[in-house]
């Protein structure tokens, strides 16, 4: 029996660059809530920045959820979010910039 059978794999997108990261592999059942913020080090940036963790298959929180976050800038130069996603995804709605 494989040891593995019971991890799922995590993408993570830095929230500086925009560019997709080391994954992570996390025991099922001990997954973090959709869209979560990990510090990490970005081989690209050269700095340890926030990550944003993305599961493949979750409907919660999409890669089209973080670019939407990334392209309308609700991270902070630090990493963080400014605003949470559902408020600033209706803050957009709002502003007739959702498709």
């Amino acid at each position: 029996m494989g040891r593995n059978k019971n991890m799922t794999m995590s993408d993570f997108y830095c929230s500086q660059c925009g560019r997709k990261g080391i994954p992570v592999w996390r025991r099922m059942g001990s997954e973090r809530e959709a869209g979560h913020l990990k510090k990490l080090y970005c081989l690209h940036c050269q700095k340890e920045t926030n990550f944003c963790e993305i599961r493949p298959f979750a409907q919660k929180y999409t890669i089209n959820d973080f670019w939407l976050e990334y392209e309308n800038g609700n991270f902070s130069p630090e990493g963080n979010r400014i605003m949470p996603f559902g408020e600033f995804k209706q803050k957009l709605d709002k502003e007739g910039k959702l498709k």
